[in-house]
């Protein structure tokens, strides 16, 4: 294993990353993309969604 420096002050926590993956941030971008979608499908703004408005 190389070292390198820690990352995020945590050198137990930089190693659980190098072996896993950055589980964590990976869980946070989902956590966004999600949030956004639910937002986006939640909307009252009718015109946002491309419905007519009734004349």
């Amino acid at each position: 294993m190389t070292t390198r420096p820690t990352l995020l002050g945590s050198p137990i926590y930089d190693q659980l990353v190098d072996e896993h993956g950055d589980v964590l941030g990976e869980a946070r971008t989902l956590a966004e993309v999600t949030r956004r979608e639910a937002e986006r499908l939640l909307t009252w703004d009718l015109s946002a969604a491309g419905a007519d408005h009734p004349e």
